[in-house]
């Protein structure tokens, strides 16, 4: 089984033990002044020592005037770093896999930018133009001293290359204008022929270019395969196919869960027709199955995956060992962009994402203690799962008939059923671990005493706020957003009021309007920095507005009556009649303990555990219950 994925493919003059590559992306490990970091050796080894036959560092700097878009990467611009390089080189190759090295040039364009605010390529003289592409041959001359096995040449994501490559940043009349696709592309084949000679014949050289940039005047899949052509004539000998960018569809970079598994594909195809050289597959590439059947079918040679690796690092091993139902599936929800800039990017499904370095190990010393959990969301199953990897003895109670908490309700607006995954994973851990699951039972003292246990986990969850003070709250055109999540009414041309625009109150209101309904969202909040936004409450702003949301900040809910909500707009103290046959309240929540109140003292370890403790996202949640689990002594 997986035989294509397994096989062995030739690339250049590197010999890939199989078709799996780790994509490039930045994950601000390095030191701000761009050395490798141990922390960020453990994390590239990590992906390698999971069986990845390539793994590809990403944006490497090569000029340190322009790094502040992807600041903590590491640094190409000077001899100093190559014995960090190596050091990561090293690394890698001692766990297995083959090398690349991205060298990378922002341009001046970095993300939050519209096209018509960044430096035009016009602005580029002929010298500075000759220069910029000497930095990039000295950065490549660097990586093979480094030991690396290659370089990847960043063509895509509207960086300095593609700025060059597309008429939308290229406005320039000579010959490296954008009126033809040649000449468009003479910046990065001469590059390549730059690097060749300074680094040899011998040296393998791969590129990555967008097959769309989703946007007029951008990329398209034509004129992608008519680059690679001329990419293969200037010395390419792979070409991984991607799309999109920060200036022109950032989630056709790293999309969300709206888009299907493997939705680039055909892009990657219309390329492969167009050369002779390997190409590679990107584009949300979760499942083994469907990486097999893209490969069997010949649609690609390879396999690109960035954020299913991010989030299950021995994805090559499980499943060449038969055991895929142990791998924790990326959901595509974005949580590995909340926190980039620091270095803390983290994983909602993988809890020990971005803590390689830390060398956590579980101690399989349960001995069959058992240990109570209470709740069936994330933070108590992922506890329960480490749990009984290390030999204790838990007990789920769940006083629902199914399971997974908020996940589960999470996974209902429309893009959002990706997140089921991970509650399949769950399913599937607690069949394969024998753990004792009692749904449908709401804990009382006297169950859990019926157990003995050496320790109780509360993961009780959160309560919804509920605004009781406000005039008319109880009228049954009045919901709750969790109650409408969990049995979603089928209604169109209604007028809809949702309390609340945080991340749920947006994406039900998305989810409705696209039902042909007329929705309202408001929040007393002021409008927010949206430069400090995570991203994927940015895009649920998006989604929301892109729908014809009508989303109304600084806008006080006073009343709701039997047809409509009365509003203040704080701003201008003016009452505001909306009309509404329905009403949902979105107003966040808090931590529901009161368990653990009635409990704490009853016990000699009672442990508060994920929303019970302090309300978050599911990453938060995971995290809290992994981290509880591997440290109960």
């Amino acid at each position: 089984m997986y035989e294509k994925i397994l096989s062995p493919i030739k690339v250049g003059n590197v010999d890939l033990k199989n078709r799996v590559i780790y994509l490039a992306m930045a994950k601000y490990l390095s030191t701000p002044d761009n050395f490798v970091t141990d922390r960020q050796i453990a994390y590239y080894a990590a992906r390698a020592k999971g069986g990845a036959g390539l793994v590809i560092p990403g944006a490497c700097i090569v000029d340190p005037l322009y790094p502040s878009t992807l600041p903590m990467q590491p640094g190409l611009y000077d001899d100093k770093f190559i014995p960090g390089l190596t050091r990561l080189v090293d690394a890698v190759h001692a766990a297995g896999a083959k090398i690349f090295l991205q060298p990378w040039h922002p341009g001046v364009t970095p993300y939050g930018c519209r096209p018509e605010d960044v430096k035009q390529v016009a602005d580029w003289t002929i010298d500075e133009i000759h220069g910029l592409q000497k930095l990039f041959a000295d950065a490549c001359v660097r990586i093979k001293k480094s030991g690396a096995d290659g370089v990847e040449f960043h063509i895509a994501h509207n960086y300095l290359p593609e700025q060059f490559a597309v008429p939308l940043f290229n406005k320039r009349t000579d010959e490296y204008g954008a009126d033809t696709v040649e000449n468009a592309m003479r910046f990065s084949t001469e590059s390549l022929q730059g690097i060749r000679a300074a680094c040899g014949d011998d040296f393998t050289i791969v590129v990555k270019i967008n097959g769309t940039d989703l946007t007029p005047g951008g990329m398209t899949p034509e004129r992608a395969a008519e680059a690679s052509a001329l990419l293969e004539k200037a010395g390419a000998s792979m070409i991984t196919v991607s799309a999109g960018g920060g200036l022109t569809d950032l989630t056709g970079m790293s999309s969300d869960g709206h888009r299907e598994e493997g939705w680039k594909v055909p892009f990657a195809k219309t390329v492969k027709d167009s050369v002779t050289i390997p190409v590679a597959a990107t584009g949300d590439i979760r499942h083994p199955e469907f990486a097999e059947r893209i490969l069997e079918e010949g649609l690609c040679d390879m396999v690109g995956i960035g954020r299913g690796l991010f989030a299950e690092p021995e994805w090559v091993n499980k499943l060449s060992a038969g055991r895929e139902d142990e791998m924790r599936t990326c959901i595509s929800c974005m949580s590995c962009f909340d926190y980039c800039p620091p270095g803390k990017s983290g994983c909602a499904v993988n809890p020990l994402a971005m803590r390689e370095s830390e060398n956590v190990s579980l101690s399989y010393d349960g001995g069959g203690r058992t240990v109570a959990v209470i709740g069936a969301g994330p933070a108590g199953l992922e506890a329960a799962v480490t749990l009984a990897e290390r030999k204790f003895k838990p007990v789920v109670f769940e006083s629902e008939v199914k399971i997974g908490g908020m996940e589960r309700i999470g996974a209902i607006p429309d893009g959002k059923s990706k997140v089921n995954w991970h509650i399949d994973y769950y399913k599937k851990q607690i069949g394969r671990l024998g753990i004792d699951l009692r749904t449908g039972t709401r804990a009382t003292l006297e169950d859990i005493q019926k157990l003995n246990p050496y320790a109780v986990l509360i993961a009780t969850g959160s309560d919804p706020i509920f605004p009781r003070s406000v005039k008319g709250i109880d009228k049954p055109n009045v919901a709750m957003i969790r109650d409408v999540l969990d049995d979603f009414p089928d209604i169109s041309g209604k007028e809809i009021v949702i309390v609340g625009a945080g991340l749920t109150g947006l994406e039900t209101a998305a989810t409705f309007a696209a039902r042909k309904n007329k929705v309202t969202v408001i929040d007393m909040l002021p409008e927010p920095n949206y430069e400090s936004l995570p991203v994927d409450h940015l895009l649920a702003i998006g989604y929301a507005k892109g729908s014809r949301v009508d989303v109304r900040m600084s806008h006080k809910l006073l009343a709701v009556e039997d047809a409509a909500v009365v509003s203040e707009n704080t701003l201008t103290n003016e009452s505001v009649n909306i009309p509404a046959d329905m009403v949902v309240i979105s107003m966040g929540a808090r931590p529901n303990d009161s368990l653990y109140e009635e409990i704490r003292d009853k016990f000699e370890r009672v442990i508060k555990i994920g929303d019970s403790s302090s309300v978050g996202k599911i990453m938060n949640a995971v995290q809290s219950g992994f981290d509880t689990a591997v440290n109960l002594e």
